[in-house]
């Protein structure tokens, strides 16, 4: 279908208009729950549709991230939440907050995978 073309021709500006228009809306979002956080990606992480639907969104990206999902899903997830919080801020990333990643994949929005593969990529 056309997922394939989306991926490949998303560029900065597409990321940096996805990235205006969150931050627009988490200025007004409340402040994390680590814990909450933490349980929303390793919901996601165990739930089989969303490991495919990924997978096929983010293709060669997502197999490198196996490994720290698994990591994740070991963790606690108030410890898990507080790394997650690190992340987004660290990146200035407000949308990379699994509820608010969650909460795309469950509105259609299938480019919100990009934004677990960068979470777990700069999860450490």
């Amino acid at each position: 279908g056309m997922g394939v073309e989306d991926t490949a021709t998303r560029t900065i500006e597409d990321v940096q208009t996805e990235d205006a228009a969150f931050r627009a809306a988490e200025a007004t979002a409340p402040p994390m729950d680590p814990a909450e956080e933490g349980a929303a990606l390793k919901g996601m992480l165990s739930d089989a549709g969303t490991c495919d639907r990924c997978g096929r969104v983010a293709a060669a990206r997502w197999g490198a991230c196996a490994t720290v999902a698994d990591a994740a899903r070991a963790m606690g997830d108030e410890e898990l939440g507080v790394k997650i919080g690190r992340v987004v801020e660290d990146l200035d990333a407000a949308h990379l907050r699994p509820t608010s990643i969650r909460k795309r994949l469950d509105d259609g929005v299938d480019a919100a995978c990009h934004g677990v593969v960068t979470l777990l990529a700069n999860l450490k």
